[in-house]
């Protein structure tokens, strides 16, 4: 009895220890996602609640005084706009260029690996150097853009220092910057498809449109949900081309929710006014990339 009472001790151990094996192994990764990514979100919202600046050097229970602040301040109506015009062009810009020329190099002819080098390049240039590069071009005296536009006889144009004219610029490098990522990932998921399927359509006699709309776009549906994640997210981190390029303006024209916070957080020193910010994109981002989910997986 007593041997049948140890087995059957054993056993339970032995079980129990193979139920909480699975739990140990994934412990370090939960450990540092709990440490890197959670518990800075965290100690935001909780300092979203206190005053800390050049003035309250110690944290100070507010409550919901800085959203008030935030939410009644004139200055963050216009670059919600601008943060809202940024993303609702660059997004489909760029996921729509990217697929177009996957779809323009999903096909073997000469120089087509080269095209493809050329278009990622943009994706791993560095963007210090990329918005060295947006400079030198939008230069409002010496710049390539108004040198061209003199050679066709047209005035030049202030791209960087109009509040007309330069958030559109920052638009167009944002989309030079990442549409050769989503060229690449609509290339990789166009070689994936099933080409019996394809191959069918096209004995059926289907155009070639009629192909891209019905067999196409709906198989690369999980690809354009990914990438439209990535690029929503891409958006609202906006920021180097920001700080180097215009420093927010002229008159704020080009002053995004993410340049915001690093005015008041690292310019003012209003770390909880900026915590407050940080909160508020936080949610933008989280309910969007929710309404774009629910739209691609209905």
């Amino acid at each position: 009895m007593q041997d049948r009472g140890g087995a059957l001790g054993r056993l339970i151990r032995w079980r129990a220890s193979s139920r909480l094996a699975p739990y140990l192994y994934v412990l370090p990764a939960l450990a540092a996602l709990a440490l890197w990514n959670y518990y800075p979100l965290v100690f935001l919202v909780d300092l979203s609640f206190h005053r800390l600046d050049a003035t309250s050097p110690t944290p100070t229970w507010v409550g919901l005084e800085n959203y008030r602040e935030l939410f009644t301040a004139p200055l963050f109506g216009r670059v919600l706009r601008n943060t809202a015009i940024y993303t609702g062009l660059t997004v489909p810009l760029s996921i729509g260029l990217g697929l177009a020329l996957a779809l323009a190099l999903n096909r073997r002819f000469p120089g087509a690996r080269l095209f493809r080098t050329l278009f990622y390049t943009p994706v791993v240039l560095p963007t210090v150097a990329a918005a060295t590069v947006g400079l030198w071009i939008f230069n409002s005296n010496y710049g390539l853009a108004n040198y061209l536009l003199g050679l066709i006889g047209r005035p030049p144009i202030g791209w960087l220092t109009d509040s007309d004219h330069a958030l559109w610029t920052i638009v167009g490098i944002g989309v030079w910057k990442t549409f050769g990522y989503f060229m690449l990932v609509y290339l990789a998921a166009l070689q994936a498809l099933p080409q019996s399927v394809l191959e069918a359509a096209r004995l059926d006699g289907a155009r070639p449109w009629d192909r891209f709309w019905s067999i196409t776009w709906p198989l690369l549906r999980p690809t354009t949900w990914f990438a439209a994640v990535i690029a929503l997210i891409l958006s609202f981190q906006a920021f180097d081309f920001v700080n180097i390029m215009t420093q927010g303006g002229p008159s704020n024209a080009t002053n995004l929710l993410v340049f915001y916070i690093y005015q008041h957080g690292f310019q003012y020193f209003r770390l909880g006014f900026a915590a407050a910010i940080a909160v508020v994109m936080f949610g933008l981002v989280y309910a969007i990339t929710a309404l774009v989910s629910l739209w691609f997986n209905r």
